[in-house]
């Protein structure tokens, strides 16, 4: 017996790639810091920049060496006209440059809390303490609870971008350190990270 195998016939239909245009976007910092210029990119669709982060070491932004220890964490909030504008949603400290001011002798106060700004935005602040010479335990207990305070009383007057903007030029820093040693003498005040959620 005998069959007749017939093959089917196969079309293969070739796909056209279709190129997307890309448009060039230049990301800007936030006004606070001149609005200098992040770097470029090109993207195809500007509604997915919207959310993207970048982090760069703040020597590079404010041209000045000494804030070497500080990384910035960048957030694009909007799009338009070639700009994605950004706010800065995170600042932390480089550990080994906090660890060279705990030494034999002093004492390291650290805390973790979420406070609401004025204007909404929850802000998690990890404040770095360092006495001048060892403290009791109650002295340190009080420490932590005024910086919190302090720090509590602060950001609820004002907008988060208000209160980065004071924590990267330095001016809470030096504020509640006066504030803070009339408890006690301390080597540093400083934040570990101070973050937007």
């Amino acid at each position: 017996m005998e069959y007749e195998i017939k093959m089917a016939k196969v079309v293969v239909k070739a796909k056209v790639k279709k190129i997307k245009r890309k448009f060039p976007v230049q990301l800007v910092a936030p006004e606070f810091l001149n609005s200098v210029s992040l770097g470029h990119t090109s993207v195809s669709d500007l509604n997915l920049m919207v959310g993207k982060t970048s982090k760069m070491n703040m020597m590079y932004i404010t041209k000045n060496i000494k804030n070497q220890n500080v990384r910035l964490v960048f957030k694009v909030v909007e799009v338009s006209s070639g700009l994605a504008k950004t706010v800065v949603s995170s600042y932390m400290q480089i550990p080994y440059y906090l660890g060279r001011f705990v030494k034999v002798g002093s004492d390291l106060i650290e805390d973790s809390f979420v406070v609401k700004s004025k204007d909404g935005v929850l802000v998690r602040i990890k404040p770095f303490i360092v006495t001048k010479a060892n403290a009791s335990e109650m002295v340190l207990s009080s420490l932590r609870a005024e910086s919190r305070k302090l720090l509590e009383k602060e950001l609820t007057s004002i907008k988060a971008e208000e209160f980065m903007a004071s924590v990267i030029n330095g001016k809470v820093q030096g504020v509640f350190r006066n504030e803070l040693k009339k408890i006690f003498p301390l080597k540093a005040f400083e934040f570990r990270r101070v973050d937007l959620e």
